[in-house]
Formats: C-alpha cells, sequence, structure tokens
C-alpha cells in the first residue's frame, strides 16, 4: 500500500475506541447487556428452580446417615450390642445390665421415602409451575419494555445530531447574514443597525447550538447506560434518522396474544387456582411409604457388625391445626379472585394502550407530511427572502425572520421523523410484539 493511499484510510478510520452501532445492534446487546433484563431472566431461573424443589411431592427423597458414638448408659449398651450381634450371656447379669462397661460403635443408614399420597404436593407442584411461566412471561415483557427504551434513546440520539447539524447550518448562514449586513453598510446601502440586528440573531442561534450539543451527548450517554457500556462510551450511530424503518404491528396484523404481562398474569391465576386446591387439600391426610437399610459397625463404619432393614407405610394428618388451616383456604381464594380482577384490568388496559399507540402513529404519520411540505415551503422563502434583502426590497429583520423560521422547521422535521419511529416503535410494545 503506497504511502498517501495508507495516510488516507487512517484518516477515514474510526478510533479504535468508537463503537459503531445500529439500531439491530443496540438491541441485541440490550438483551444481553441490559441489568433489567438480566435481573427478570435472574428472577425467572429461581422461579423455574422453585419448580424443581416442588418435585419432592411426586418423586422418591432419599438420606444417608453416618453416626459414631460410645458410651455406658445402659439402654444404648444393651442397643449396640444387639445391633451388632455381640450380645452374650454374660451380659444378662445384673451388674452389666445396671453398669456396663463402655461400648462404642457406628450406624450407617441409607433411606428412601416416597408420597403416595400427597395432594398438596401435587397442586403446589402445578403452582410452582405455573408460577415459573409467569416469572418467564415476566422476563419477556422486561425485554420488551427494554427494548422500546433503546430504540427511543437511539432515535433521541439520532434526532439529537441531527439538531446539531441544522444548528450548525443555521449560525453559519446568520454569521454570512452579518457578514453581508457589514459588507453593505461599509457601502453605505443600509444603517449599521442590520449588521447589530445580524449579530443578535447570530449569537441567540449560537447558544441553541451550545444547548444541543448537551442534549445530544446526555442522550448518546443515556443510550451507552441501557446498552450496559460506561455513559461516556464513543457511540458511532449507522441508522439514519429516516422513516424507512418499518414497525412490526403497523397494518393490523397483531394481536395481543404474545403480550408478556397478560401471559403472565394468566399464568399466574393458573398459580393462584393450583395454590386454592393445594390449600384445601392440606387439610385432608397424607400418605406415604418408607424404607431403611442400616449396618451397625462396631470398629468402623462399613467393618464388623450387623445390618438390618425396616420397610412400612405412614400416614400424617394435622386433624386440628388451630384455624391456620381455614385460613389458608381462604386467603388462597381470595389471591385467585385478585388475579382474576388484575387479569381482566390489565386485558382492558391492553387494549386502550394499543388504541392510543395506533392514534399516535397517525398523528406522527400526519405530522411529518406537513412537517415536510413545510419545511420544502421555508427553503424556498428563504432564498426569496436573501434576494429581497440583497436588492434592498426589504429590511435585515425579514430576512433574520424567515432565516429563524427555515431553521425551526429544519428542526421540526427531524422531530416529526423521531416521533413517529417511536410510535411505531410504541405501537409494538402495546401489541408485544417484541417480548421475546
Amino acid at each position: 500500500m503506497s504511502l498517501p493511499l495508507l495516510l488516507l484510510v487512517t484518516a477515514l478510520a474510526p478510533p479504535a475506541d468508537t463503537v459503531p452501532l445500529s439500531l439491530e445492534d443496540a438491541l441485541a446487546r440490550a438483551r444481553t447487556a441490559n441489568a433489567a433484563v438480566q435481573a427478570a431472566e435472574a428472577g425467572s431461573a429461581a422461579a423455574d428452580a422453585r419448580v424443581w424443589q416442588a418435585t419432592r411431592a411426586f418423586l422418591p427423597s432419599t438420606r444417608v446417615e453416618l453416626q459414631g458414638l460410645r458410651t455406658t448408659d445402659p439402654v444404648g449398651v444393651f442397643g449396640l450390642k444387639l445391633r451388632q450381634e455381640r450380645f452374650a450371656m454374660e451380659d444378662l447379669a445384673l451388674d452389666a445390665l445396671n453398669r456396663p462397661e463402655a461400648i462404642g460403635g457406628f450406624s450407617t443408614t441409607l433411606g428412601v421415602e416416597m408420597p403416595l399420597l400427597a395432594p398438596e404436593g401435587w397442586f403446589g407442584f402445578s403452582a410452582a409451575r405455573s408460577a415459573a411461566v409467569a416469572e418467564e412471561a415476566g422476563a419477556r415483557r422486561m425485554a420488551g419494555a427494554v427494548r422500546l427504551q433503546v430504540s427511543q434513546a437511539y432515535w433521541n440520539a439520532q434526532w439529537a445530531a441531527r439538531s446539531v447539524a441544522a444548528l450548525d447550518t443555521a449560525l453559519a448562514a446568520a454569521r454570512a447574514h452579518t457578514a453581508q449586513a457589514e459588507a453593505m453598510e461599509r457601502q453605505g446601502l443600509v444603517t449599521g443597525l442590520d449588521a447589530r440586528m445580524a449579530r443578535i440573531a447570530s449569537r441567540e442561534v449560537e447558544i441553541r447550538l451550545e444547548q444541543a450539543r448537551v442534549e445530544r451527548d446526555i442522550a448518546r450517554s443515556q443510550l451507552a447506560t441501557l446498552l450496559g457500556m460506561a455513559p461516556d462510551a464513543d457511540l458511532t450511530l449507522t441508522d439514519a434518522l429516516t422513516t424507512s424503518v418499518g414497525a412490526t404491528c403497523v397494518q393490523e396484523d397483531c394481536d395481543l396474544a404474545g403480550r408478556g404481562d397478560l401471559e403472565a398474569l394468566t399464568a399466574g391465576r393458573d398459580a393462584a387456582a393450583a395454590q386454592a386446591r393445594s390449600a384445601w387439600w392440606a387439610q385432608l391426610p397424607q400418605v406415604m411409604g418408607f424404607a431403611a437399610v442400616v449396618h451397625h459397625g462396631q470398629d468402623t463404619p462399613w467393618g464388623t457388625g450387623s445390618g438390618d432393614w425396616t420397610v412400612g407405610l405412614g400416614m400424617r394428618w394435622a386433624l386440628f391445626p388451630g384455624l391456620s388451616g381455614i385460613g389458608a383456604v381462604r386467603e388462597a381464594g381470595a389471591q385467585r379472585r385478585a388475579v382474576d380482577a388484575q387479569l381482566e384490568g390489565a386485558r382492558l388496559q391492553a387494549e386502550a394502550e394499543v388504541r392510543a399507540a395506533r392514534q399516535r402513529v397517525q398523528l406522527a404519520t400526519r405530522a411529518l407530511e406537513l412537517a415536510t411540505a413545510a419545511e420544502a415551503e421555508a427553503r424556498t422563502a428563504l432564498e426569496q427572502a436573501r434576494l429581497r434583502y440583497r436588492t434592498g426590497i426589504s429590511p435585515v429583520t425579514e430576512l433574520l425572520d424567515v432565516q429563524a423560521t427555515a431553521t425551526q422547521t429544519a428542526l421540526s422535521l427531524w422531530t416529526a421523523r423521531r416521533d413517529l419511529l417511536v410510535a411505531r416503535a410504541a405501537l409494538d410494545f402495546a401489541y408485544g410484539a417484541h417480548d421475546r
């Protein structure tokens, strides 16, 4: 590569720490790096773990116990010798029974317990599973909300950058007007008032430009924060602020079926119903089977000794635990009714949000049409005002007023484009199109 070409490539290449970022790149990064999304997914994982914990209602549980002891307790010595198969005739002597010598040993137990009839646990498992579904749907809704926030922040940052560019152009034009007025003053064509008015207008634009630069930096910092990056990250936003970026639900092709908060409440209703059944069945007995194999060692846990086994059935029934059982059933029923009411209210709210979002898209579309026409008219008017002032037909105040109008219409056009893109993203969010 020749030296001039190398220098050109080096000059055009972005700095090493600059991050090129399209909107899709930003959305993908937020999916994995945004703190709110990560927290919601962790909560969903915790709910999944609780489902595993609830499997004790129908799966066997095993335990292993190892115990070592040394004792002179008469009952303990008698039992240890029997279990270790070391009991002899001399151990039946009264002195040996009442004042035995110290003896030690080990007991190793392998036990299994299997629920046979435990409806409380079965419905508890169902409630845990529905709660996990609700958490997962809530996490997807959070991801959709973050997607909306990132879209808004991205287009706000681009709008702020375009505002800076428009005010840069306006400042250059104001300074050109000032230079023109000063030249005409030197020629005796106008008074010094024209140049003074032009300088005032130039300074006003300069103030607005400084404010716009600050807003641009703030908008970029907000976007970087949503993406889990340092607020001062050097971002290069590559998607232009145009309305060619479409939305998923602009046409009548979406419904509320995939909206995460509604799915979460539906699953929450199922969880509440299962919890109510679990609370009712908790008042009835539970039946379980159990088995255990024990080895009684003399000197080591698994050495010389003997073993035994036990199998059996058991029933557990809290016949009268005060009024706690009645309270648990009533509480579960009330929670179910509360979730039903929340779900119905959420559905109505979702329908209202979709309706409002569609109206905002329609309004933003119309506003963009009007802003586009106004900006074109303002550019034409500015050319006419420049010609009128240059030929002495109109005062400088007319030119400055038309220039201010042209600047404002340019800013309004960029604002209308931003508003339409944000309104489309909000419509997608209202439908839950990106709750995944």
